[in-house]
């Protein structure tokens, strides 16, 4: 019996020695904490530590075991890394931190403490735009590392500039100044709410003289490789629809060696302009945001104004129009004498700023309201041949009839064979009217196209059941797969072209049932009239679709003249028209919209496609990639610069913004930020 007993011992003992991978064998080797202190942080400041690990099965899992809540703003990721900026002071802990490996071995930290110093009062406004005569001025100081609310006075320095009034003691100071110069030293003080205060450092101010730019120290930055396309929208200051395209080259020191601006709008019809490039300048700074002045010498010769008769269907019975009060049946051509415009530039590759935002600025109560986007140029591209062989495009803008302007929104797809356009495919939102598919489309790009600013012409009819709608247009390039678009014909009588601006994105030959694929944001604006007061109408959404046509979710969130709503969908689907890029939707609002899908992908701003709505405000918009994965964007994506400005304002009562926003990826931010306008 003895003998059978040991028999069965011996497996027994030599099994749960294979399974601990002990019994005198090398093995892995045991799991430990490495980390033995967390360093200190600093309030506001991102705080930057992590907990490490030895030994085990890599594959490291932490938790905070005890101790209590983390310094305030402060938070320990699953990897062992401290995210975000502390938002108060003191001494924090002990706390004890436990990693677990990938087959559950566990080893715990000895006692850590985290101190968070307060660095005091500060403040962080390091100093003052410049600003220009009769141009709405604004900027706010900002403190830091202090108990809000904040007191702000000043201290030194005397009267502001003429037309801007003192410091409020909310930091802001604000006006329209009157007379140019240098004006200050000034100095503020900051008091927060604990009764601590700071002072700042002297402060000038430099108001240029009216159409000038003041420099800003950076225009070297910006120089003659860099040509720069915009396109605005906006309201001029008799209350009409004005659109603003043009070209500028900077040449590294202030002044503008190339540019061409094209207008067009309700009061004073479309018109090129020869730009004097002597009286003309730019400007740049560190914040990124920048100034245009363009001085005009009148129109340039051997331009005509066109008027299409007839050139538009008529317009449907619908709500997405401006009053009758807006509208006008001849147009005065009277060129303006400049604009200046302010944009914010990011995008920087080390040595390029690739992209921005742009609004006219010399707005000081009763001119332009405008604003939309600047891309840089690829000059190599300026030539009819450079150009992509398939095109997606969307438009917007105004009709005139008899009883108001009406919102028109028109996207689609065409092909180019050396300037002539046809295989045209488009859906048009006339007046909130949607005509469904249309098809026949047809035009030219005329061979001239200018090899300084890129700028073209051409002309294009899309059939339609009541009418054919035929508009010429001016062109800018941008680069081969994008192009600026700005309607050139008389819009101002009933029956005329309307006023149309958008953009041309490179798209395919065909597409696949399944060729949305991923995550995407939706945005689209429009114009609603039916009710008792006219206001812009607003959407944004997220979007998962599937390679099989289905649209699992979405949600839209909207803002109707100011009554907000979410709507969440579920079960959708879309359809994708092999030969055009037409993507229809079903169980997606209760009017979908129609999107016409492109080729392109970051350098176009990841815009998918061009959106044309079948809702009543006559909405466009884009679809945009946004992942392809789920998303999942932690706080320290949001890092770096960032320009924002307004888009186009349809009710015509909001005015534009603009802003430099620069991010440090623990949830702070500065900026600097002008309005101008209502």
């Amino acid at each position: 019996m003895r003998r059978g007993y040991r028999c069965a011992f011996v497996p027994f003992f030599l099994f749960a020695c294979l399974l601990s991978s002990g019994c005198g064998s090398s093995g892995t080797a045991r799991l430990a904490v490495t980390t033995t202190s967390l360093p200190n942080g600093g309030v506001g400041a991102p705080y930057t530590a992590s907990l490490n690990a030895s030994g085990g099965t890599p594959g490291y899992t932490w938790s905070e075991l005890s101790g209590g809540a983390m310094p305030k703003g402060v938070s320990l990721g699953s990897s062992g890394i401290f995210n975000g900026a502390p938002q108060v002071a003191g001494n924090f802990g002990p706390y004890v931190f436990q990693v677990t490996d990938s087959v559950g071995a566990i080893a715990t930290t000895g006692n850590l403490t985290i101190t968070i110093a307060n660095p005091g009062l500060s403040v962080a406004t390091t100093s003052l735009p410049p600003g220009n005569v009769n141009t709405a001025y604004s900027v706010t100081l900002a403190a830091a590392n202090g108990t809000s609310p904040y007191t702000w006075t000043q201290t030194s320095g005397g009267a502001m500039p003429p037309g801007i009034a003192g410091i409020t003691s909310a930091g802001v100071i604000t006006g329209t100044p009157t007379t140019g110069g240098t004006f200050g030293p000034y100095g503020f003080t900051v008091t927060d709410s604990a009764n601590a205060t700071a002072a700042s450092a002297l402060f000038t101010i430099t108001i240029g003289s009216s159409l000038a730019c003041v420099p800003m120290g950076n225009e070297s930055a910006l120089t003659a490789s860099t040509p720069y396309g915009f396109l605005l929208e906006g309201i001029d200051g008799n209350g009409k629809p004005v659109d603003i395209a043009g070209s500028f080259t900077p040449d590294g020191t202030g002044h503008i060696l190339s540019a061409s601006t094209d207008y067009n709008g309700f009061t004073n019809g479309p018109q090129q302009l020869q730009v004097n490039l002597a009286a003309s300048s730019y400007s740049f700074g560190s914040s990124t945001l920048g100034c245009l002045a363009l001085v005009f010498s009148g129109p340039v010769a051997g331009t005509i104004i066109t008027r299409r008769e007839g050139a538009a269907p008529p317009v449907p019975a619908g709500s997405a129009a401006r009053p009758a009060d807006t509208k006008l049946y001849a147009s005065a051509v009277t060129p303006p004498n400049g604009v200046l415009f302010s944009f914010s530039l990011v995008g920087f590759d080390g040595n390029i700023y690739h992209k921005g935002r742009i609004i006219e600025s010399d707005n000081a109560g009763g001119g332009t309201n405008a604003s939309g986007f600047l891309r840089v140029q690829t000059p190599t591209a300026f030539s009819l041949s450079s150009l992509q062989q398939n095109y997606a495009f969307g438009v917007e803008g105004w009709t005139a009839a008899p009883t108001g302007l009406f919102r028109t929104a028109l996207a689609g797809s065409f092909t180019n064979l050396s300037g002539v356009l046809s295989a045209g495919f488009s859906d048009l939102d006339l007046a909130g009217a949607p005509s469904g598919e249309l098809t026949g489309g047809n035009g030219t790009l005329n061979s001239s196209i200018d090899e300084s600013t890129g700028r073209g012409t051409g002309t294009y009819t899309i059939p339609t059941p009541s009418g054919n709608l035929s508009f010429d247009f001016a062109f800018y390039v941008l680069n081969a797969s994008d192009l600026i678009l700005l309607s050139t014909d008389l819009s101002s009588a009933a029956g005329a072209a309307p006023l149309l601006s958008g953009r041309a994105l490179a798209s395919n030959a065909t597409y696949s049932p399944g060729s949305l694929n991923g995550y995407y944001l939706l945005a689209s604006r429009g114009l609603d009239a039916a009710g008792s007061r006219i206001g812009n109408f607003a959407q944004l959404g997220t979007m998962n679709a599937t390679s099989a046509g289905t649209i699992p979710s979405a949600t839209l969130y909207v803002n109707d003249s100011g009554t907000f709503t979410t709507t969440f969908h579920s079960n959708a689907a879309y359809t994708v028209e092999a030969a055009s890029g037409r993507v229809s939707f079903t169980a997606l609002l209760t009017a979908p919209p129609v999107v016409y899908l492109t080729a392109t992908g970051a350098a176009d701003d990841q815009i998918a496609g061009f959106l044309v709505g079948s809702d009543i405000n006559g909405s466009s918009g884009v679809l945009v990639t946004q992942s392809a994965a789920a998303p999942a964007y932690p706080l320290s994506s949001i890092t770096g610069n960032y320009a924002a400005s307004t888009q186009e304002d349809p009710d015509g009562f909001n005015g534009a913004a603009l802003g430099a926003f620069s991010f440090n990826g623990a949830g702070q931010y500065t900026s600097v930020q002008t309005t101008t306008g209502s």
